[in-house]
């Protein structure tokens, strides 16, 4: 979430990011992905840090929807501290952009970042254009969430579509699966979402997928920056 996130300098790099999106022309809604890494292991710091940041996001003019799901799984290794996956539905990057330019400098923003790790912070749009209500399809207590931010390998941009569509296709029979959907950041970068009923679906799903081809494919062409599967509480 960007009230959860943004210090001066995170700021800084985000109106760069805006000056791009509006120069490659994101419209309609956008998520805002902030998979933050909990300095420390001190949830209960970072949970009162946080807590005035809550409020101010109730209020900001743009915001439609917000999560905050607790992280259980991390691709290739899991680490020792909390991970956490907030997303934030915003109605436009213009109501995005405005928001981050009012909180650029405000000291609750600025302590909250101090107690966490960004391992990712992007703004992405659906990659076919067409809209995504995150809550149609994830909604229920127990309900996993797969975040994952990555781009294809130098050279290997050509061949993302075909990859993906061998792996998803695998994807999609196993038993759990609720969704998939593709974004994209203003810069390129790839970030997908999916959606299974709970842990031990995604977790039998993970085996299965592991020993096929069509994942070995697609995992050697991409580069993933920050992979998280987040659980519904």
């Amino acid at each position: 979430m960007m009230l959860k996130t943004l210090t001066v300098n995170a700021a800084l790099a985000l109106s760069a990011g805006f000056a791009t999106a509006q120069e490659t022309s994101m419209t309609g809604p956008i998520y805002e992905i902030a998979i933050q890494e909990v300095k420390n292991g001190d949830v209960a710091d970072w949970t009162a840090a946080r807590a005035p940041l809550l409020e101010g996001l109730a209020q900001t003019p743009g915001v439609e929807e917000d999560w905050t799901l607790k992280a259980f799984f991390t691709f290739p290794e899991p680490g020792p501290l909390t991970v956490y996956v907030g997303l934030t539905r915003w109605s436009s990057i213009e109501d995005f952009g405005a928001a981050s330019k009012a909180m650029m400098g405000m000291p609750v923003v600025q302590s909250f970042f101090e107690k966490v790790n960004m391992q990712a912070f992007v703004q992405v749009s659906p990659a076919d254009g067409a809209p995504f209500i995150l809550e149609d399809y994830i909604n229920k207590p127990g309900q996993v969430l797969e975040v994952a931010v990555r781009t294809p390998k130098a050279g290997e941009e050509g061949n993302f579509d075909a990859a993906r569509a061998g792996f998803f296709g695998k994807v999609a029979e196993q038993p759990g699966y609720i969704f998939d959907r593709e974004f994209v950041t203003a810069d390129g970068a790839r970030v997908v979402m999916i959606g299974w009923e709970n842990q031990s679906d995604f977790m039998t799903a993970l085996g299965a997928l592991s020993q096929m081809p069509e994942m070995g494919a697609f995992f050697g062409i991409i580069d993933a920056s920050a992979y998280q599967a987040a659980i519904v509480e």
